[in-house]
């Protein structure tokens, strides 16, 4: 009896069941390949290492569809496998060109099993081009949509048959769907980082607005100078590092002259355009850490932060001249004029000891400083006078 014929299917059995085992290998290592991966040509370059490794193969890559053209995405050769420099390949192709560009238009395996007497297969120069004998070109799709093709070469012609074709398509099949789910989860990823920042974005809106709000709060809404509520933060906190410090502060606080004879003679809109033109000319006069507010009504109060009393009454005299400086015409009656009552209080300390808590302090520059104002009053009007608040040595 011949044996022959059995030997021969056992053989071919073996062959196909040993390249069952590596296609399953190569699906395996695809399968491995996750998402973690950050790059996409990375992704796909694990992916053909995958297969390179578990295929007789010399060379396997994949073009994606883009536009109009088929664009290199990853590639990768038995050499470059075991570490030999690699051959450049072009990068771009026309859809529609070559044997991969007819495999994208039909959706159809495109098999070239002698590429150089194939008028289909494109040919590159021979100083880029690997040397490419048979040729795979696997459309990779999910339903309908093509999204590319899985190339796979060897040197030999007529190395691939109908087994490679199959097993391959499964691949390609499996690859598709790995892209996908890539793309979608890095896209994903990519929607959330984007709306991360336009929620950064929109918080760092919300804190400039939150900012512009408590700004307004303490602002004076006709004027544009800080108001009461500030002016006593503030000043307490600046009435703490000078009590530490034991150095001199002035407090001066003045009040407009006849100004209730403005807003009857010429309404309160003629009364807003005085305060705010005295609160520029103010604001003209106060050094940076000064702090000038708006303490009610025609009053305004001035802190200065280091001026002992001959500086306090030289910036209450510049007060005046500012004031003399200005002139309203509200009607034919000619131009008004502005003058001031001022009263000046100055602490006097000798150096940093044990005094009372800043906002009593602050209360007593108030008290006396709106004292020596309405003693100014009495004396006439526009003029300023003169007090001081000195702090004992409190053990």
């Amino acid at each position: 009896m011949d044996l022959t014929p059995f030997a021969e299917a056992y053989r071919e059995t073996n062959r196909r069941m040993v390249q069952l085992l590596d296609f399953l290998s190569a699906l395996h290592a695809l399968s491995e390949v996750g998402p973690a991966v950050t790059d996409q040509r990375k992704m796909l370059d694990q992916a053909l290492k995958g297969l390179l490794e578990n295929q007789n193969m010399s060379r396997c890559s994949v073009f994606l569809c883009e536009h109009d053209q088929l664009v290199n995405a990853a590639g990768l050769s038995w050499a470059e496998l075991i570490g030999l420099p690699g051959q450049a390949v072009r990068r771009a192709f026309p859809v529609g060109d070559g044997v991969m560009g007819r495999a994208v238009t039909t959706g159809v395996v495109q098999y070239s099993s002698d590429c150089r007497n194939d008028p289909a297969f494109l040919s590159l120069p021979a100083d880029i081009s690997p040397a490419v004998s048979s040729l795979i070109s696997v459309p990779i799709r999910i339903a309908d949509n093509v999204l590319g093709v899985l190339n796979v070469s060897h040197t030999d012609s007529d190395a691939f048959g109908p087994d490679e074709e199959r097993l391959l398509t499964l691949y390609a099949h499996f690859l598709g769907q790995m892209l996908v789910n890539w793309q979608h989860v890095h896209n994903l990823e990519e929607q959330v980082g984007q709306r991360t920042r336009e929620l950064e974005s929109a918080l760092e809106e919300a804190r400039e607005l939150q900012q512009r709000f408590q700004s307004l709060a303490v602002l004076d809404d006709l004027t544009g100078l800080h108001n009461r509520r500030f002016f006593f933060a503030e000043a307490r906190a600046i009435l703490a590092r000078g009590l530490r410090q034991g150095s001199a502060a002035s407090l001066i606080l003045l009040d407009l002259d006849h100004f209730k004879r403005i807003n009857d003679e010429f309404g309160h809109a003629a009364g807003d355009q005085v305060l705010q033109d005295v609160a520029l000319a103010l604001g003209q006069l106060v050094r940076e850490g000064d702090v000038l507010s708006r303490y009610g009504g025609e009053e305004f109060v001035l802190l200065l932060p280091g001026t002992d009393l001959d500086g306090a009454i030289g910036v209450g005299k510049r007060i005046r001249q500012a004031l003399a400086g200005l002139a309203w015409v509200f009607d034919d009656s000619g131009p008004q004029r502005i003058t001031a009552s001022i009263g000046i209080c100055t602490l006097v300390l000798e150096g940093p000891r044990r005094h009372p808590p800043p906002g009593d302090v602050l209360e007593n520059m108030l008290a006396r400083a709106d004292l020596t104002m309405y003693a100014s009053k009495d004396a006439g009007r526009n003029c300023l006078r003169v007090s001081t608040l000195e702090l004992l040595d409190n053990p």
